[in-house]
């Protein structure tokens, strides 16, 4: 695209040297056709090559906003190589003393970045023929049109403007990586700060599940009491009341006597109930230490399963604070009714050793071993409430199973609380 196509008239816009003072006029139509041309960059000069009309188009491919451009020598739109080798002044000299002169090769933008445009530099002049001025066309050269460009403009680059797209490429992927970094630790960062959270929720429910772990165990311990204290009393009194009213019937009332002995029965059956409910509560053995509730624990399930069960202690006594013997008591219960359910075991070994301020509990059976994904079952607590136990008395656990061989549960406590 040239100026001829343009049409005659812009050979014929009046200027004044003043151009930051003046709108140069053309004719409506075409004026607005020039403004609104965004693929191509016209301007007007005036004879120094001040630039003095700015169309969208040049915004549009050089960054410069018509206000921040007029008035402004051509130059400004030249690498500083180029204009130290004063080709500015050679393009409008060319132009002056041929009418037009192609003008391709390298330019600024207004953010220092440079743009490779093809472009006509064409005088303008009046009525009398008289030169009023200059007007300029460039467009930007993408893509194959690259190849396009002047060699003259290449010729006159030192080796740093040669190199600038290079450069302009590297500071652009250089800035990419800066951005691309900051997100990345932001990103670490943020990450960390929820995993900081996470475990600090963890913390926080594991402290809860405890404390709600020693609720249960305090009321099962307050309503086993009452159970006791008032239902088996009642009981007891009951039953004292229908064994008399037995022995006084005797021989003499022997219907009476009958339904007297019936009764008594059942408040015997009733009574069994209400103990087997308050040892499910809180097996009262507990109040007479650690063996004694392990015994009676040994006892209840060889009765239950039917199952061998040796039992071993390496010491006639462990002092326990109340709590930490009431955990390991349910730890029991809970492995020997897992083994109960689903081990398939003929014979289980329990021992307890102390080391130090240690106390070691191991529960071992032959039974089928742990399925590999059953510690991960949904809605299987078992193993789960026994680690949660564990590591809420500072112990730890470690299991042991071979498939077909057996499982073995090994549950280390300290005896006292351990600071920290």
């Amino acid at each position: 695209m040239s100026f001829k196509s343009l049409s005659s008239p812009i050979d014929r816009v009046p200027v004044n040297p003043d151009s930051q003072q003046r709108d140069h006029t053309l004719p409506d139509p075409l004026r607005i056709f020039a403004d609104e041309l965004e693929a191509f960059a016209l301007m007007t000069l005036d004879e120094q090559g001040h630039i003095a009309s700015w169309n969208k188009g040049a915004e549009h491919i050089i960054g410069f906003r018509a206000e921040d451009v007029l008035g402004r020598h051509l130059s400004c739109l030249y690498p500083p190589q180029l204009i130290a080798a004063g080709r500015p002044e050679f393009d409008l000299k060319q132009a002056r003393c041929k009418k037009s002169v192609q003008c391709d090769g390298w330019r600024m933008r207004q953010n220092g970045s440079p743009v490779r445009v093809r472009g006509e530099l064409r005088r303008l002049a009046d009525q009398q023929g008289q030169v009023c001025g200059y007007g300029l066309l460039l467009r930007e050269l993408t893509g194959p049109d690259e190849a396009l460009f002047d060699a003259r403009d290449s010729s006159l680059l030192t080796t740093d403007e040669a190199r600038a797209p290079e450069e302009t490429t590297r500071e652009t992927r250089t800035s990419s990586l800066v951005r691309a970094n900051l997100l990345l630790k932001s990103e670490v960062t943020e990450r960390r700060r929820i995993e900081q959270e996470l475990l600090q929720l963890q913390n926080l429910l594991r402290e809860l599940a405890a404390h709600q772990d020693q609720i249960k165990e305090d009321e099962r311990k307050r309503i086993a009491r009452e159970i006791h204290d008032e239902l088996g009393q009642n009981l007891l009194a009951l039953r004292i009341d229908v064994s008399m009213l037995l022995v006084r019937a005797g021989t003499r009332h022997p219907l009476l006597a009958m339904k007297a002995s019936a009764a008594l029965n059942q408040i015997d059956a009733i009574m069994s109930s209400v103990r087997a409910i308050i040892n499910n509560l809180r097996p009262g053995v507990l109040d007479f230490g650690l063996h004694a509730a392990i015994e009676w624990q040994v006892k209840e399930f060889r009765r239950r399963s039917n199952v061998s069960c040796d039992l071993m202690f390496d010491h006639a006594e462990f002092e326990l604070e109340d709590h930490r013997a009431t955990a390991l008591f349910r730890i029991l219960q809970e492995s020997l009714t897992n083994i109960n359910r689903h081990a398939q075991a003929s014979q289980v070994r329990i021992a307890l050793k102390r080391y130090g301020n240690r106390l070691l509990m191991s529960i071992a059976d032959n039974g089928i071993g742990i399925r590999p994904g059953c510690r991960r079952k949904v809605n299987s607590f078992g193993l789960v409430g026994i680690t949660e136990r564990i590591r809420h008395l500072g112990g730890e656990l470690t299991i042991d199973s071979v498939r077909g061989r057996g499982t073995t549960l090994r549950i280390t406590i300290p005896i006292v609380a351990e600071e920290g």
